[in-house]
């Protein structure tokens, strides 16, 4: 591992990359985020200070988590002139990210002054975020500094705060925010310098005649407290900093894997990504955005389960134990909306925030063109939430021989996500079907025998009944076991036909035979919403049939993995990030090694590129890509290394590309550590090491 290779560094300034930017330099500590603007910034140029778990809805607009003043405005004067780069051509500008300590660096030289500053988010201290900013002046200069705690919010659905309080005491600034839903959040923020500081019209400024070769630095910290007053910490920065990059650091043990190859960086920077995501005190699971701010709400979608808990089950399994608490601790919310559509047990949210209710809205998108507002079915028909939920707990016990997560309700979620499944079939010539239905493709709305949805509802039938014997008692036992095994025996799977390949859904091969290319020729506007015109084609959005052949290997599908990849491929537009890490998977399986490594590139420089797809319609989704950073991650490990696993024993069947000389990465299983290496002749290794 070498550390400066751990670096992510933009040259220049354009102001068409400042939202694009703010998203690749973002930071995180899995309790907040802070989006990877710079300090002359403000709600224009969407800074956001975003709160992992804490949402508000103001009036009938979408509920949606959190963002808090900003902290680090400041904007520089000289002679009079702003040298805010909104205002201000530089000499030479650049920002770093240092993925390996999460710290993110600013350098932009003008002529009479350069700016320097550094930024985190502490790793240690969770509640406390830092700032360093240094003008080193290179000719005598009038100097004006202004900066503080910025009350212009960038908010998607705001107004949060209906009332916004700030007391200025010395150099402390205490801001106290009241959301519309009455829950109180306090800010402490902390300004140093050796320069004198004066506050007028709520912003503090230092003014003086600078000398060449001078250097003014402030120091800013600012503290969340949701409730009481600030708890003490050590005001040196080096001290601070060091203790985070130390806290850091550690993450980065057991997740680095080390790729011969020049996607080093790439997977390194997806890895980054989810790191910033781990806090161990939290149950707040995470977000589709992760922390970059209120794009999809704040929610937490199947993205997670399916996605990114794999990734900390092999990392750290113990955090991954936290995020399937979040789903037994919002087991009520899935209940309530199963009984608001007249179902039984449990129908999880579509997109869930703290207490499980669907935050779904009817209408998700947009037409660009009329901007009205298209109705969509996704909290009503995604069914196949509650069994991604059912394998994820399957999958965790699987790799981690914990009991106490089926005790603590873990078998009780599967137990009621069943109840509900039999209650939502429809019983046709001795079957059950899931009739008007959505898939993982999302451009096909209502359909009936979802493949994905169906397989899904068996494996949860399958799950409820393997662990029914020893955790039934932890239920309300309404269920016997002869009604599950009725029920299984019923359910309607879809076969492959005759060439192999398995119907999406009930009709689909009878659709228009128009491809992704031939669907976006039809859009009128860019921002068009693809569904809508995909509908009646055979155009789908993302992996559907593939995902379920990689994620539910329990029916011997699995020699129709070529032919359905064959068939489905052409069709799939990617137009989800979760897409292209499912085809990579299925690629290496099937040794098409080329195809697995450009769609492992995809999913791994997602949000490394300038031109991250940013509209649904009308409707902003732009933000970072957890799940497509953790597909990147599962597309390596358990795509090129082929790794698998038969109850203790732990095999490897690699699927190395042709430009990846090697391989190197640890996994934690059943409570044991494993270091895994495997070099271009398909050779490896698979050592114990201490835990």
């Amino acid at each position: 591992m070498k550390k400066e290779e751990f670096i992510l560094t933009k040259k220049g300034y354009n102001p068409k990359d400042i939202v694009s930017f703010g998203n690749m330099f973002l930071l995180g500590n899995g309790k907040y985020g802070y989006r990877g603007t710079l300090e002359e910034y403000r709600e224009d140029e969407m800074v956001a200070f975003n709160v992992l778990g804490l949402y508000d809805q103001y009036q009938d607009k979408w509920r949606e988590s959190i963002n808090l003043p900003n902290p680090f405005f400041i904007e520089t004067f000289v002679d009079n002139e702003s040298h805010s780069l909104l205002i201000k051509k530089p000499i030479n500008h650049e920002i770093s990210l240092d993925i390996y300590n999460a710290a993110f660096l600013r350098k932009t030289e003008f002529e009479k002054i350069n700016i320097s500053s550094m930024r985190f988010l502490s790793s240690s201290e969770k509640d406390l975020i830092a700032e360093r900013y240094v003008i080193a002046v290179k000719e005598d200069v009038d100097i004006d500094i202004k900066f503080g705690v910025d009350l212009d919010i960038y908010e998607i659905n705001g107004p949060h705060f209906k009332d916004k309080k700030l007391e200025v005491k010395d150099n402390k600034v205490t801001f106290v925010g009241l959301t519309n839903e009455d829950k109180e959040i306090t800010t402490f923020t902390i300004y140093q310098s050796d320069e004198k500081m004066t506050y007028v019209d709520g912003w503090f400024h230092i003014k003086k005649k600078a000398k060449a070769k001078e250097k003014i630095t402030i120091i800013i910290y600012s503290y969340v407290k949701k409730e009481g007053g600030c708890t003490s910490f050590n005001q040196d920065f080096d001290d601070n900093y060091k203790m985070h990059a130390t806290s850091f650091n550690k993450k980065w043990e057991n997740a680095y894997v080390e790729i011969d190859d020049e996607s080093q960086f790439d997977l390194s920077y997806s890895i980054y990504h989810l790191l910033i995501l781990e806090d161990m005190n939290s149950y707040h699971s995470i977000p589709a955005r992760g922390v970059s701010g209120q794009t999809y709400k704040g929610a937490i979608f199947w993205d997670t389960e399916i996605f990114i808990l794999p990734f900390f089950t092999l990392t750290n399994p113990k955090f991954a134990r936290n995020l399937i608490k979040y789903r037994i601790d919002t087991l009520e919310g899935a209940k309530q909306k199963a009984k608001s559509f007249g179902f039984d047990g449990a129908f999880y949210a579509w997109e869930s925030q703290e207490d499980g209710l669907e935050r779904c809205s009817k209408y998700n998108v947009t037409d660009p063109i009329t901007n009205q507002p298209i109705r969509t079915y996704f909290d009503e028909k995604q069914i196949h939430i509650s069994a991604d939920i059912s394998l994820a707990i399957e999958r965790y016990y699987d790799f981690t021989l914990d009991e106490s997560i089926f005790v603590e309700g873990g078998y009780n979620i599967v137990y009621e996500c069943l109840k509900f499944y039999i209650s939502r079939a429809t019983l046709r010539d001795n079957k059950y079907h899931f009739d008007d239905v959505i898939g993982p493709d999302e451009y096909h709305e209502r359909v009936n025998d979802n493949a994905f949805t169906n397989y899904m509802v068996y494996e949860n039938a399958r799950i409820a009944l393997k662990y029914f014997d020893k955790y039934v008692k932890y239920t309300d036992k309404s269920l016997s076991k002869d009604k599950i095994n009725e029920f299984i025996n019923k359910i309607y799977l879809p076969k492959p036909n005759k060439d192999g390949v398995i119907e999406q859904f009930d009709g689909y091969f009878k659709l228009q035979d128009k491809k992704p290319h031939e669907v976006l020729k039809m859009r009128k506007n860019n921002k068009e919403y693809l569904g809508h015109l995909a509908m009646n084609t055979k155009t789908i959005k993302q992996a559907d049939v593939i995902t379920l052949l990689i994620i539910a290997p329990h029916h011997d599908l699995s020699k129709y993995l070529r032919s359905n990849y064959d068939y489905y491929y052409p069709y799939t537009e990617h137009g989800s990030s979760l897409s292209a890490s499912m085809y990579s998977l299925s690629a290496s399986k099937l040794k098409i090694e080329g195809d697995a490594y450009h769609l492992f590139k995809k999913s791994a420089h997602i949000d490394l590129g300038i031109e991250q797809k940013m509209y649904a319609g009308g409707i902003y989704i732009g933000g970072t890509h957890p799940a497509s950073n953790a597909g990147a991650y599962l597309s390596v490990v358990l795509g090129f290394a082929g790794l698998t696993f038969d109850e203790d024993e732990i095999k490897v069947n690699p699927s190395l590309p042709n430009n990846v000389s090697g391989l190197k990465f640890k996994i934690i299983y059943r409570d044991k550590k494993y270091l895994i290496e495997i070099k271009k002749d398909r050779s490896y290794l698979i050592k114990e090491e201490t835990l």
